[in-house]
């Protein structure tokens, strides 16, 4: 069974709760594990969150483009911004040492992402950050 689910974002953190009840209803219609797409949602919205906080923040001509589908036993990913070049798989992902209540805010969230996705392959084409996510999907 193959579907896609194509979605362009506003640049406001809102937004995520919009992506995650499409992934959730995409996910119960194609048969996807309740906790892949938990999974999945929780990456997207590390992701997108960043990209609005950090990429984009403060700029009104901000462009956030999301395709889903579910192909093959994979469900795949691509997120694409315009902001600037970032490759998060390139990032520190050192998770922050001490008790949580002593350390620094952040430092965990691209460590899930990479421990979640099979697959990640970041890439920048004609302006555009673009992060490709692959997540083998389990038999329900």
């Amino acid at each position: 069974m193959t579907g896609r689910l194509d979605m362009s974002l506003a640049n406001d953190v809102q937004e995520v709760a919009r992506v995650i009840d499409s992934l959730e209803e995409f996910g119960a219609a194609h048969g996807i594990p309740a906790e892949q797409c938990l999974r999945f949602g929780l990456a997207l919205d590390e992701l997108i969150t960043n990209i609005i906080s950090y990429g984009l923040a403060g700029r009104s001509d901000g462009i956030i483009v999301l395709a889903i589908e579910q192909r093959d036993g994979i469900l795949h990913a691509e997120l694409g911004d315009n902001g600037p070049a970032f490759d998060p798989l390139a990032a520190e992902t050192t998770p922050p040492a001490g008790d949580i209540e002593s350390r620094d805010v952040g430092g965990l969230g691209l460590t899930l992402v990479k421990s979640f996705m099979d697959r990640l392959d970041y890439r920048r084409v004609d302006g555009f950050n673009r992060l490709t996510m692959e997540m083998k999907v389990k038999a329900a």
